[in-house]
């Protein structure tokens, strides 16, 4: 691939803007050695796995034919054409090149998903949340869902116009538009949907005007394998070529009109051209015309707030997040950039306040408003522009290899997006049906086993997730659950005296959080359940045993119970540098009052660091910890 010729300072501040939720460990392993641990889970016996009745013929949905293609990190299920399947996930392949090019972001958010593509508006319609209320006001282009440990996409690629409940109908006219229809571009509402299930992953979740705002940008992105534009806005006053055309068209007829004279009784816009479908349009013409809403409350609404959840079209929520995170990015010479960072990086540990957004930005909710409506009116920016040094690509466009989808793929995957959906009961019938017939995939049992604990049926759901454990599945979920299980078990009959854990009990609750951690996407939650774990046990831990709590301490630096936790069982394993660098951080960056002094009172029960030696006493190659760094974006592609 070619080589990048690009500014590094946007790129390297966007990596940074997605750590601002959480803190940065500024300490590697010190005086922990990289040790080997088996990690892979015991099969241990073979598991009789539960038994289906059907008891209703129609229980059991027909089997069905759909396409399936594995990109990195993603796994795509398709009913549309083999071209059209190609050609969105070819373009998508490369905009998330352009995207990791313009926006690096930590391997933390590059966690497995979903992507189901309908052709079909019967089939989207099928994946549509359980709660959502029919009516106008629910836009029906494509679907983001999500929980804590996964997420999907689906997109209607069935329509290419959708219906709205259009707020504004007055430009109509002059526009050659029908504001009550809206385009799709599908390429873009993909690209939007990806950008959020990607920061949806930030642990704090960062606010949902910042999520609007980047996905607008990214949106907007335009790329090829030579070059990448970042941050450009269309030209003010632009619309379609089919607008446009009936804007003209129409003017024409009505000066034709007003000169011959209507016929009595004819009405005014009587042979005039309807108006074209309205598009998506830039923050600078969607908001050329229409009152800004409140800073408060463009800050105050939520992830789940009706203008969030239907962003799409000239939403004026949505735009104006977009034009404030742009203005913020590369407005003036990037002169709000450092205020830009104060805030979010403070809007995700406190309320959102005027008096604090005062502080960042050293003016008024009303003074900003002012100054949005002029960078709206005339917006002086700089895009980015990013190409290749010579004239090679350094964006890929590799085969897409489409082959046909088993029933265990096709239950698994759309299973698993009708329950982030809710559909729950619609779920456990799409993964049932390729198991009563015979399927035992890995994955599929996995899948099985998480339902069924969510049906509140641990005894079928603990076979499943044993044989799913036993098959070596790639869902991290799966590990966990069953590592819960089995700390219950030991919870209610611990092995060793005053009420501890057995090393046997131990091992098996471990065995399935050290296979388990290594898959993506990394979960607090097994290292919570790790410390928890060892904290019980009837004998000290080993270094062996905390290499990897160490590691996810530095993973979730912001959860500071993982951090008191595992340096006191770097106390008591004697691992006493490691113990002080963790302690030293939780009195540094403790929430309040109270998580401070738990962290110094822990502190003062550890053992004192014995005095370094004098410069220059000390063997020429002493070993010393290497501090661990956030990452940053490469120089060259």
């Amino acid at each position: 691939m070619g080589r990048l010729n690009r500014d590094m300072k946007l790129s390297a501040y966007l990596s940074g803007l997605i750590r601002t939720g959480a803190f940065w460990v500024p300490f590697g392993l010190g005086g922990i050695g990289t040790l080997a641990f088996a990690e892979e889970a015991n099969p241990g016996p073979i598991v009789e796995l539960p038994k289906f009745v059907v008891t209703d013929s129609r229980e059991l949905p027909p089997p069905e034919s759909w396409r399936y293609v594995s990109l990195p990190g993603i796994e795509v299920l398709s009913s549309a054409s083999d071209r059209t399947t190609r050609r969105l996930v070819q373009d998508f392949q490369m905009f998330r090149e352009a995207l990791d090019v313009v926006w690096p972001m930590p391997a933390t958010l590059n966690t497995p998903m979903l992507l189901v593509l309908c052709n079909r508006a019967r089939e989207f319609d099928s994946f549509r949340p359980a709660k959502s209320e029919d009516g106008p006001d629910l836009i029906a282009a494509s679907l983001y869902l999500r929980n804590p440990l996964r997420g999907a996409i689906v997109v209607n690629l069935g329509s290419s116009v959708v219906n709205v409940a259009a707020l504004d109908i007055s430009l109509d006219e002059m526009l050659g538009t029908n504001s009550t229809q809206l385009s799709i571009d599908h390429n873009k509402q993909l690209y939007r949907e990806y950008v959020r299930y990607m920061l949806s992953r930030a642990d704090p979740r960062l606010p949902a005007w910042f999520e609007e705002g980047m996905a607008q940008i990214v949106m907007g992105m335009e790329f090829n394998p030579k070059w990448i534009e970042f941050g450009k806005i269309e030209e003010a006053g632009t619309v379609s070529a089919q607008a446009g055309m009936v804007a003209s068209m129409n003017a024409m007829a009505a000066q034709q009109m007003a000169a011959s004279g209507s016929a009595a009784g004819e009405s005014a816009d009587s042979g005039l051209l309807p108006g074209a479908p309205a598009e998506d349009r830039d923050f600078n013409n969607a908001l050329a015309r229409r009152a800004l809403m409140p800073m408060d409350r463009l800050f105050a609404l939520s992830h789940e707030a009706v203008e969030a959840q239907n962003p799409l079209g000239n939403n004026v929520w949505a735009k104006q997040c977009y034009a404030f995170v742009h203005m913020c990015l590369f407005g003036e010479h990037g002169k709000w950039r450092k205020p830009f960072s104060a805030f979010l990086l403070r809007s995700t540990r406190e309320p959102v306040t005027e008096a604090l957004f005062k502080e960042c930005f050293k003016m008024s909710y009303k003074d900003m408003a002012m100054q949005l409506r002029g960078y709206i009116q005339f917006t002086a920016y700089e895009a980015q522009i990013y190409r290749a040094k010579d004239r090679s690509s350094f964006l890929t466009t590799a085969k897409v290899e489409l082959r046909d989808a088993t029933p265990a793929e096709i239950g698994r995957i759309k299973g698993n997006t009708k329950q982030l959906a809710g559909r729950t009961e619609d779920a456990r019938t799409e993964l049932i049906a390729p198991y009563i017939r015979g399927d035992r995939d890995p994955q599929l049992l996995a899948a099985l086993g998480l339902i069924e604990h969510a049906a509140g049926k641990p005894d079928r759901a603990r076979r499943f997730l044993t044989a799913a454990v036993a098959g070596k599945c790639s869902d991290p979920e799966a590990y966990l659950q069953l590592a819960r299980y089995l700390y219950a078990d030991a919870l209610a009959a611990p092995g060793a005296k005053d009420n501890r854990f057995s090393p046997e009990q131990v091992q098996a609750i471990t065995q399935p959080l050290l296979a388990g951690r290594v898959l993506p996407p990394p979960m607090a939650a097994s290292y919570e359940l790790l410390a928890e774990t060892l904290l019980r046990s009837g004998t000290p831990p080993t270094e062996e045993q905390l290499v990897p709590l160490v590691q996810g301490v530095q993973i979730f630096s912001h959860r500071l119970k993982l951090v008191y936790q595992t340096a006191t069982l770097c106390r008591d394993a004697g691992l006493d540098e490691v113990a002080h660098r963790l302690t030293d951080f939780g009195v540094k960056n403790g929430r309040d009052e109270a998580s401070r002094s738990n962290f110094q009172r822990l502190k003062a029960s550890l053992r004192p660091l014995p005095t370094p030696p004098a410069a220059g006493s000390g063997p020429a190659n002493a070993p010393t910890a290497t501090p661990t760094s956030a990452p940053t974006a490469a120089t060259t592609k």
